[in-house]
């Protein structure tokens, strides 16, 4: 709903009505576009008022989805290491978006002590982001 001329007037010619011509460009991201719209009016005698000019700009506000991985359990080697990678732990493999494309998500962990030495609690927090945002 981008809007309708509605106050078109001539001293003269009654019932006229504007019209638009449409250039649209890219948008700075995927998705998106900008639509210079050009408005004409003409009366019945040939006259035009001066053209006016809007800007349409047309942007994506949709967040993209993913699903993380389940909760897991891993365990230590016998020298106490542990590998928390995510060939392992599991990765995000749905990553979705209305209009983007080649989404990957990240994640940030948190490492805090667990309930006994040797053990720890990995918080992953897992971040998408489309080209847009």
């Amino acid at each position: 709903m981008t809007g309708d001329v509605t106050d078109e007037a001539d001293n003269c010619s009654t019932g006229l009505n504007a019209t638009y011509t449409d250039v649209v460009a890219a948008g700075p991201c995927e998705g998106t576009h900008i639509i210079t719209r050009t408005w004409h009016l003409v009366d019945h005698c040939g006259n035009a008022a001066a053209d006016q000019v809007q800007i349409i700009t047309v942007s994506d506000n949709i967040a993209p989805t993913f699903t993380r991985p389940a909760d897991i359990t891993i365990y230590t080697t016998a020298t106490c290491t542990y590998d928390a990678s995510v060939a392992v732990t599991g990765d995000v493999t749905d990553e979705a978006d209305n209009c983007s494309t080649g989404l990957n998500a990240t994640y940030t962990d948190v490492v805090a002590a667990g309930p006994c030495e040797g053990t720890h609690i990995i918080t992953r927090t897992w971040h998408l982001v489309d080209h847009c945002r």
